[in-house]
């Protein structure tokens, strides 16, 4: 019985420590920078509309931290991830682009 409950608090130790680990993902901007950062996500955004071939708005998560954009979630294909980022790039006060971007598929 013991070893259960041993077994079961490190389990639990285990899952609370990865749970807080993903808190870390992002960095905070500064408080100079959060307004830019918005100002850039809402550029990036505006640029993706443009461009329906990325898909939907709503499946690309755009965030911007201290002038990185950060991409994630699905489009079409490889060829739609790498314009993604170009596109991130062209926009103005942008200092790099963090690519997460996936294709779902190798062709439509």
């Amino acid at each position: 019985m013991q070893k259960i409950k041993t077994i079961s608090a490190a389990a639990l130790t285990l899952v609370v420590a990865m749970s807080l680990n993903g808190c870390a993902i992002f960095p905070h901007c500064s408080p100079e920078n959060c307004a830019s950062d918005k100002q850039i996500n809402a550029a990036v955004g505006e640029v993706f509309k443009e461009h329906p071939e990325l898909g939907a708005p709503a499946t690309l998560h755009i965030q911007t931290i201290n002038g990185v954009v950060y991409l994630s979630g699905p489009v079409d294909s490889d060829f739609e991830v790498r314009r993604a980022e170009a596109l991130a790039r062209q926009v103005a006060n942008v200092k790099d682009v963090q690519n997460n971007l996936y294709a779902r598929s190798n062709g439509r």
